[in-house]
């Protein structure tokens, strides 16, 4: 007797096969221009694809007045069933993001290397013998310290209870979202019944926060913003930016689970996908290991020395290119029917993005199916983008900045750069805001962990465990296994 489990899983099998064969399709017909496919992730059933350098730049260039991003989220993460009343809050925690909290880790750096040092001896096996782990599973509980380590700083970041209500939230929300996806729209006020855990787990963290924010708030009122010993912290920046009406501790609070969602959950997928790209290839370990020994000797740990790190910036950008979180990006809902120079007219309320994964991967992509089912897509571009996509070479944009000819490419090719031929972050005014402390957070984990520990693929694999799909977003198999041990150092 099949369970309900085994169900779901058939369906969503099903789905992704449909998706990928749908692209298959339409690969001659619609090279350089603009297909639609059918999909349970907008409020249409349908989304249309676009691709050509372009197409793609006059959808960046497009104003928020006739494209939305935020209706995207919306739809894709079902954020009326998931979040609540919190669905359409003001989302002043953005220009916390884009500039105290960008600005401040710099300064952070030795706390943020300090965690990640802790942590890592933690939650990595220390021995002399080779141990095997879920990888996934364990370093979410890295980046979750770490992050929170300059959110809310000592000792709330080590905290187990804290740090299980950060971590089961942001597995919650991707969860609680693919599955509401899955519902009738009749149906979804059903599944909010038990679905919607935004109330309950805010009330869990106001437990370890509302004191801290009471205190800032009253003390603010008291001396005024600048007073003697105020943390600079997250809670700082977002009392800081809050509008008075969201001085109070719900607000506060809700923006800091809203915040650690969006650092985790991408910063760990990240990071899964580079180490598992690094010990596939473990030609890379050595050329990778001189680098960072040289930068840290020179600069030691800090932003400066992560920045100059070129070889593991190229090495986790190809990366993020060909494993990728996503095979489409930029997406928006047409607030308004909006007509390219082309002629191509999207008409209001349908949603748009562009074809990423098309983009990092020309003119060939690999998606890759719950089955582990291998089906080649060409997907519409209209020219070669990169030499030889097809082939991972760690130090692609490392050679592009120290070989480019423009003045430019040196910071054209960092990862953090937003480009219409890189799409991993987006483009545009709604790219990724948190992408420069993440970037930086992934290369010192990164760094530290290959400094430190010996990593392979079990039975000396090279090929990375295929990821799972859902919906046109990827993410590493959560049970794939890396072997660790400590490193010996002469």
């Amino acid at each position: 007797m099949a369970t309900i489990a085994d169900l779901l899983g058939i369906v969503i099998v099903v789905y992704v096969l449909h998706q990928c064969f749908m692209f298959y399709r339409i690969r001659s017909k619609y090279r350089g221009t603009a297909f639609k496919v059918p999909t349970i992730t907008t409020s249409t059933g349908w989304l249309i694809v676009i691709s050509g350098e372009q197409l793609i730049e006059e959808l960046r260039k497009a104003p928020s007045e006739v494209f939305s991003f935020n209706l995207v989220i919306v739809d894709r993460l079902q954020t009326e069933i998931v979040f609540g009343k919190h669905a359409h809050a003001n989302e002043f925690q953005l220009g916390v993001v884009r500039s105290s909290l960008t600005r401040a880790f710099p300064s952070r750096f030795a706390e943020i290397r300090d965690e990640i040092v802790e942590s890592c001896n933690q939650y990595l096996p220390n021995g002399n013998d080779w141990q095997a782990l879920q990888l996934q599973a364990n370093l979410i509980h890295i980046v979750c310290r770490t992050t929170n380590r300059l959110f809310v700083g000592l000792p709330l970041c080590r905290d187990p209870e804290y740090r299980k209500i950060q971590e089961d939230w942001t597995i919650h929300v991707m969860i609680a979202a693919q599955l509401t996806l899955m519902f009738p729209k009749p149906l979804k006020p059903i599944a909010a019944l038990f679905l919607n855990k935004v109330e309950s787990m805010t009330k869990k963290v106001e437990k370890f926060l509302g004191p801290i924010i009471t205190d800032r708030i009253e003390k603010d009122a008291k001396y005024g913003p600048n007073w003697e010993g105020r943390p600079s912290d997250l809670i700082s920046w977002l009392i800081d930016f809050a509008p008075p009406e969201h001085k109070n501790v719900e607000d506060i609070t809700v923006r800091v689970m809203f915040i650690n969602f969006a650092a985790i959950h991408t910063t760990t997928l990240i990071l899964t996908n580079t180490l598992f790209d690094i010990a596939a290839r473990t030609e890379y370990i050595e050329p990778l290991r001189m680098e960072m020994e040289e930068v840290i000797g020179n600069y030691g740990w800090t932003k400066e020395a992560m920045g100059r790190m070129w070889k593991l910036d190229s090495f986790m950008k190809e990366s993020g290119r060909l494993s990728g979180v996503s095979n489409v990006a930029v997406e928006r809902k047409a607030l308004k029917d909006f007509t390219f120079s082309s002629g191509l007219t999207i008409p209001a309320g349908y949603t748009i993005a562009a074809a990423s994964a098309g983009v990092h991967s020309d003119p060939v992509c690999h998606l890759e199916t719950l089955d582990n089912i291998y089906i080649d897509v060409i997907l519409p571009i209209g020219k070669a983008i990169y030499e030889d996509p097809l082939s991972f070479n760690g130090f692609r944009f490392s050679e592009m900045r120290q070989n480019g000819t423009n003045e430019y490419d040196p910071l054209r090719h960092q990862m953090v750069s937003l480009d219409s031929t890189y799409l991993i972050f987006g483009n545009g005014r709604h790219a990724c805001p948190g992408r420069f402390f993440a970037v930086n957070e992934i290369k010192a984990m990164t760094a530290h962990i290959l400094l430190n520990y010996d990593i392979k693929l079990p039975g000396d694999a090279r090929e990375v465990p295929p990821g799972r799909w859902f919906a046109g977003n990827r993410i590493p198999d959560p049970k794939a296994e890396m072997i660790f041990r400590k490193r010996k150092v002469d």
